[in-house]
């Protein structure tokens, strides 16, 4: 479509050039102070327009077209240019509203799931500590790593800079935010430091 505009664009600058400014050209020479003719003489217009169409006025109607061919392709260039930053700017604007109402989201998400979680990581881990029996250790730790992801999920959503997003299932158009690495990243520093810590 951006090939057809700029082709119709030097196409009409062409038309233009030959059609428009080579005359007016002419009769603009014609009416210039050097000779002695009034711009009322409309007899003296139309012998300029039969004039300018002539066969020996081809070839400075010809340069006339090239340049307002050359005119029409810059101005549909420009045009073109000027639809494609309208278009990188709408879908700037797109994504900083949906950055900043998956931040509004997020606040309100954290501040319950949160709370929750605490509650469920810190009981866990009292559980833990305090609990000689091997058979609820392992169900413990796996409740202790669950939380430690769920902080790590809130964490990562609540400095989200940039939307990336993977296919949520194999089929269907469901579509999830990417965390992966910012997960995998934020769950080491969070090992590495409990392991310093202890």
């Amino acid at each position: 479509m951006g090939y057809a505009r700029l082709i119709w664009f030097t196409l009409a600058g062409i038309v233009a050039g030959y059609l428009l400014m080579h005359p007016f050209a002419m009769l603009a020479y014609v009416l210039g102070p050097q000779h002695p003719h009034s711009a009322m003489e409309f007899s003296l217009w139309g012998r300029q327009m039969h004039l300018a169409f002539g066969a020996e006025m081809l070839a400075m109607g010809g340069a006339f077209a090239v340049m307002g061919g050359i005119a029409g392709f810059c101005l549909g260039a420009w045009s073109l240019q000027k639809e494609r930053w309208m278009a990188e700017k709408l879908e700037s604007e797109r994504r900083l509203a949906a950055l900043e109402t998956l931040r509004d989201l997020m606040v309100t998400l954290a501040h319950y799931i949160r709370n929750s979680n605490l509650v469920i990581g810190g009981f866990s881990a009292h559980l833990l500590k305090h609990n000689t029996d091997a058979d609820f250790a392992n169900p413990l730790q796996m409740i202790q790593q669950s939380s430690r992801e769920i902080e790590a999920v809130i964490n990562s959503l609540q400095n989200l800079t940039e939307i990336s997003t993977i296919q949520y299932a194999t089929e269907g158009q469901a579509r999830m935010i990417d965390l992966k690495k910012e997960l995998e990243a934020r769950l080491s520093r969070k090992a590495a430091k409990e392991q310093y810590e202890s």
